[in-house]
């Protein structure tokens, strides 16, 4: 049984993308002054005495991540592709924190090395596997929509370009400008 789509002109789903789209434009402007603002105000040094337990937490969130990707990978399911992205982002965040947290330590080199055989590697690895999924997926949900000819890169790729009914029945042209304008 398939999920009922709602058409792309749906009131309630063009009100929730006007409102999602004016969240995140507003965060996007909101965060440059306030890069700017951090770069001034912080201290370049500060004691904390919490350190071990965020480094551990945020240690244990990975390690969790890491596992829920595996599991989801091994049992070959669809919802790896999130969580490889989340892992991939955590990994990334772990790297960098390390190497800026031990700049002017004895702990940088492990932190580089770490980072360039461990962390970063198998960022690159999950979000390669998690893309090729994606296009994989895109390809076979194409062709089960009677779509002929190559798939467009997902960069390219309406979000409800394999959902729409009508778009099926259109040109590519009018598709391109109905997609602008959604």
């Amino acid at each position: 049984m398939q999920p009922e789509v709602p058409p792309p002109n749906d009131p309630h789903i063009r009100h929730m993308r006007a409102v999602f789209l004016a969240v995140i434009t507003a965060s996007f402007l909101f965060l440059i002054p306030w890069i700017a603002y951090l770069s001034v105000s912080l201290p370049t040094r500060r004691t904390v005495s919490n350190w071990r337990y965020a480094w551990v937490g945020f240690d244990g969130a990975l390690i969790i991540l890491i596992g829920i990707t595996a599991l989801c990978a091994w049992r070959r399911l669809q919802v790896f592709i999130p969580w490889a992205v989340a892992t991939a982002t955590l990994l990334c965040c772990d790297a960098w924190f390390d190497i800026v947290l031990d700049w002017n330590s004895d702990d940088l080199t492990g932190a580089i090395v770490t980072a360039l055989v461990a962390e970063l590697p198998l960022a690159a690895l999950l979000l390669h596997a998690a893309r090729k999924m994606i296009r994989l997926t895109v390809a076979i949900a194409w062709r089960r929509a009677g779509r002929s000819g190559p798939v467009p890169p997902l960069s390219r790729l309406s979000l409800v370009a394999l959902t729409d009914e009508h778009d099926t029945q259109r040109g590519a042209g009018e598709r391109h400008s109905d997609h602008r304008t959604r």
